[in-house]
């Protein structure tokens, strides 16, 4: 391993750094694992087709903000440690530069019986605890989502620390805070090894895109393909997407019924979406046509933007019991 350690500086110097490697927080969107991160989008980040944001979201800003009080809560449960918060003009990242997998720890402890320690600090919404973490039970046990552990096994090895931990901060009206520990299970690092190699030899560097998970990466595929160029192109030998517009079909006529079916057509269409890319039409045979023009939206409540709407012209589904229309309005 040839690990660095690279002193930060600024937010923007940051990004450059981990722009390089697969990061701890979104390895485990290599196992099909992570919430917020698919394979899918962390291929389209490192290979260019997209940018991380250089703005700091919502949720980050929130992490910031409150990850002192979970320092401090931590040197108040254990005194005896040594805590080291990686925050401000100190702030340093790890990474290994032969196999492309960095990190940046939240904390460094020295703790007399165990030794170095790597700390994960999350910020946590009791909601959200209790669904993702208990069971959906306030009083379940506790089960340490496996994006997480994976993200702590990456922590510990580029910090060589002797053990990790997470400290999930629950704030309600009062502070609830457990030290979790997180075994370093040998196999999951290697499994990620071997995993981050094949990203960045068959995925990146051959430019082969992992399969989309369309529920998770809609709004992404939407973002990348927001302008369309007016072009047409000719589908008519794709047969998967005459697939599509027949659930599609389905499901609006469920939706024309009042029934909750707007999620799953909406995945399609991000599919449908995904095989346009900045074309404006796909022409899909026998009349059968497919569009999704850029459209602008004027600021009032919400800011101006664009969005992409899919439209179809001359396909229906087949007569059947209770068969309704199912061409688009133009």
């Amino acid at each position: 391993m040839a690990i660095q350690k690279i002193d930060v500086g600024s937010r923007a110097d940051w990004l450059k750094l981990r722009a390089h490697d697969v990061t701890a927080s979104a390895a485990g969107a290599l196992f099909g694992v992570h919430p917020y991160v698919s394979a899918y989008g962390l291929y389209a980040l490192k290979s260019g087709l997209n940018a991380e944001d250089a703005e700091e979201s919502q949720a980050m800003r929130r992490g910031r903000l409150l990850e002192p009080v979970a320092v401090q809560l931590l040197r108040e449960e254990r005194p005896d440690w040594k805590v080291l918060h990686n925050s401000g003009p100190k702030q340093f990242y790890m990474r290994d530069s032969e196999l492309r997998i960095g990190a940046t720890p939240d904390v460094l402890v020295q703790c007399p019986q165990r030794g170095k320690g790597v700390i994960q600090v999350k910020n946590i919404e009791p909601r959200v605890f209790r669904e993702k973490w208990q069971g959906g039970s306030s009083k379940g046990e506790i089960e340490i989502p496996l994006w997480i552990v994976i993200q702590a096994i990456v922590e510990a090895r580029l910090c060589k620390a002797d053990f990790a931990c997470v400290t999930p901060m629950v704030v309600s009206y009062g502070v609830n805070m457990p030290i979790l520990d997180i075994p370093l299970h040998d196999g999951i690092w290697n499994k990620l090894v071997e995993k981050v190699g094949a990203f960045w030899n068959e995925n990146v560097a051959k430019g082969v895109a992992p399969p989309a998970d369309y529920a998770q990466d809609g709004e992404l595929i939407a973002s990348m393909y927001a302008q369309a160029d007016g072009s047409t192109i000719d589908l008519s030998g794709d047969n998967r997407i005459m697939e599509i517009l027949a659930q599609r079909a389905v499901l609006k006529a469920r939706e024309a019924d009042g029934n909750a079916a707007e999620k799953a057509r909406k995945m399609l269409d991000a599919e449908i979406l995904h095989k346009l890319g900045n074309a404006t039409v796909a022409d899909l045979g026998n009349g059968v046509t497919v569009s999704a023009p850029t459209t602008h939206r004027n600021a009032y409540e919400v800011k101006a933007g664009s969005y992409r709407a899919v439209k179809v012209k001359g396909f229906k589904l087949p007569p059947g019991p209770g068969a309704k229309p199912t061409e688009d309005a133009a």
